[in-house]
């Protein structure tokens, strides 16, 4: 008899939101260090330089993007239901944080 394995929905949703964020962590890693080497070798211009940091920063801006997301999909809308105070309270505490 063979055995059935089931992953519920959320589940699967979340692990798919893991490995987005994965991949948004290793390409800003590559970027760091892109600009690491460009520096160390004494390459580029400011200018250049400039363009690179901000790249990082965008990625990072989109990675914080995507990790409120998530927790908007794959937790806030499950523990609404059951405390939706506490829910409230985290929300407001996730903005506070974007805004700071």
């Amino acid at each position: 008899m063979t055995e059935q394995i089931t992953i519920d929905e959320q589940h699967a949703l979340k692990c798919e939101y893991d490995t987005k964020t994965l991949h948004r962590i290793h390409r800003i890693q590559g970027q760091l260090a892109s600009l690491e080497k460009m520096i160390a070798a004494d390459e580029g211009t400011c200018e250049e330089r400039v363009v690179r940091a901000r790249t990082i920063e965008k990625g990072m801006t989109s990675l914080i993007s995507h990790l409120v997301e998530c927790y908007l999909v794959n937790t806030a809308r499950y523990e609404m239901d059951e405390d939706p105070d506490a829910t409230t309270r985290d929300l407001v505490r996730i903005f506070d944080l974007l805004n700071h």
